[in-house]
């Protein structure tokens, strides 16, 4: 996964990091010092040089701490990013009040920058002057509406598929929501018992056709009776289903 661009407030507050690390850095004397002093005829002692360096290096520390936590340097550098937008907005703003210039400053990843610069180049003398330059300047133009169409349709789809997970993040099996999983599903549990089915269906079928022919007079008295038994028990189960319905415990008016 690549890394997010980064913003101007992150770049401004790395900088400022690194030119307070130089400041905080211990000082001491260099060589060409240290040998100038040992050649002289009063030498400062080593240790009282030693004793003074790590008292003014403490200082040192002490002072960055206070003065350039990493708060103050964040806050700095919201302070510059927020210049740099107020001067990009004049800009947009003027921008699209006389389209005659366009500031090098500009958020070209803002929708309203982009939307706010002209399809030609502003400036006749210049097309004039190289043609070639405002042709290419105009197909720039042209692939980044492209592109920020495109990036705008992708914010929607994520948008709408967010949501999608949120609705069904619900129905999701973890530990403390138990949810049942699809049995509808190949090689699942409905698939195999519709297998079983199928086999005992060929087995009962096989096994009918193998019993014996019945007499005519036997054949319609057992038609005849199962004729009536089915209609006794669709009747009997018609007359349930009325009294069910009917029942005002169940259905209470």
């Amino acid at each position: 996964m690549t890394a997010p661009p980064p913003t101007i407030p992150s770049l401004k507050e790395a900088f400022i990091t690194a030119q307070t690390n130089l400041l905080s850095q211990p000082l001491g004397p260099s060589r060409t010092w240290r040998r100038a002093n040992d050649a002289s005829n009063q030498p400062i002692p080593p240790r009282l040089l030693d004793d003074v360096l790590f008292s003014l290096n403490h200082t040192i520390q002490q002072h960055c701490r206070r003065v350039y936590p990493p708060q103050a340097s964040y806050n700095v550098a919201e302070q510059i990013s927020n210049s740099y937008l107020r001067d990009a907005e004049d800009r947009v703003r003027g921008l699209k009040e006389s389209e005659s210039t366009i500031g090098k400053e500009l958020d070209f990843v803002a929708d309203d920058s982009i939307e706010a610069l002209p399809t030609l180049w502003p400036i006749e003398k210049d097309i004039e002057n190289d043609p070639a330059a405002a042709e290419e300047y105009e197909a720039l133009v042209q692939r980044l509406t492209e592109l920020t169409e495109q990036r705008r349709q992708l914010r929607l789809r994520v948008q709408r598929l967010r949501r999608m997970e949120a609705s069904v993040k619900p129905l999701s099996a973890t530990e403390d929501n138990n949810v049942q999983d699809n049995l509808v599903t190949k090689n699942g549990p409905v698939e195999q018992e519709l297998e079983k089915m199928r086999a005992l269906l060929a087995r009962v079928a096989g096994q009918v056709a193998e019993l014996p022919d019945q007499p005519t007079n036997n054949r319609s008295r057992s038609r005849t009776s199962s004729t009536v038994d089915f209609g006794d028990m669709t009747k009997a189960r018609k007359r349930n289903l009325d009294n069910f319905l009917s029942d005002p415990r169940v259905f209470p008016s």
